[in-house]
């Protein structure tokens, strides 16, 4: 059989046309593409060859393969990564302002978290193009006299980019990580750099559905109920390191108590349903939350 770790490009070309169509394809043909055959593939071979490009069970796979059963590249890549063993970029930024479309990046943190453990670091402030607001100042700490030498938005960009790829395909973690991964995605562009192809986990949807009973869900109530201590709160290491710890509660309760072994698993997870916090006894009624 051709081996898949020799057809990305081809591989990648057919989940991308799967997933533009919309229309499904049966299991064989797909197979066929994958593999660049003009003549039939046996149908427990295309069944195997398919769930391994797809990064799906075999014994789950439906005759047929439509765009909902496609991961982008960039998740298959690191699906069936246990998370023992799995590294995470956990990232927090400060910006000047709450939209990418009218506000800059001040300064990106970010913790690389290799088998449940914090592995290395990443900071650096960023110059913005106007002076800062005093409610910025206020809130984060950072003044104009700090961020006066500090590098462009593509210099910062750039060594980001490159310490974040480093060590291979990661997941990009944050606590509200659309916010973040809006605001990467969107500055990488203004900057003339590629995206970053990486899979999104938000540590905010994690813990709304590993823990359903503690009723808050923000970075500093998480942190309090697991004694996590943040000494730079609104600095991006400072809220870095402490999502890092929270994303290593996390996974722990996942594997635990959720049944969740590898990274593809804990994709899937985030996206589930939210299920309903049970009222605890005696405080029915009350109005307050715990």
């Amino acid at each position: 059989m051709t081996s898949l770790t020799r057809t990305p490009d081809r591989l990648r070309r057919s989940l991308d046309r799967l997933r533009s169509s919309g229309a499904p394809i049966a299991v064989e043909q797909l197979a066929c593409e994958i593999l660049a055959l003009r003549g039939p593939v046996e149908r427990h071979l295309a069944r195997r060859v398919v769930a391994t490009a797809l990064g799906l069970p075999e014994a789950s796979l439906p005759d047929e393969i439509a765009a909902r059963h496609v991961r982008p590249a960039e998740e298959i890549a690191v699906s069936d990564r246990p998370l023992a063993q799995a590294d995470f970029v956990v990232v927090d930024l400060e910006t000047t302002g709450l939209s990418p479309e009218t506000a800059t990046i001040l300064e990106i943190g970010a913790v690389r978290v290799v088998a449940l453990e914090p592995a290395g670091k990443f900071e650096t402030l960023i110059r913005p193009p106007a002076p800062l607001s005093r409610a910025i100042a206020n809130l984060t700490g950072i003044d104009d006299a700090m961020v006066a030498d500090a590098p462009d938005a593509r210099f910062a960009l750039r060594g980001f980019r490159n310490w974040f790829e480093r060590t291979g395909p990661a997941p990009f973690v944050a606590h509200n990580a659309r916010f973040d991964a809006g605001f990467v995605q969107r500055t990488l562009e203004e900057v003339g750099l590629p995206p970053l192809a990486a899979p999104v986990l938000c540590t905010q949807k994690l813990a709304r559905r590993a823990f359903p009973d503690l009723g808050r869900y923000n970075l500093d109530h998480l942190c309090a109920h697991f004694g996590i201590g943040n000494r730079a709160r609104h600095r991006a290491l400072g809220d870095a390191r402490a999502t890092a710890s929270l994303l290593i509660e996390v996974l722990e309760r996942v594997r635990l108590h959720d049944g969740v072994e590898t990274v593809g698993e804990l994709l899937d997870y985030q996206d589930r349903p939210i299920r309903r916090a049970r009222r605890r006894k005696g405080r029915a009624g009350s109005g307050r939350r715990s």
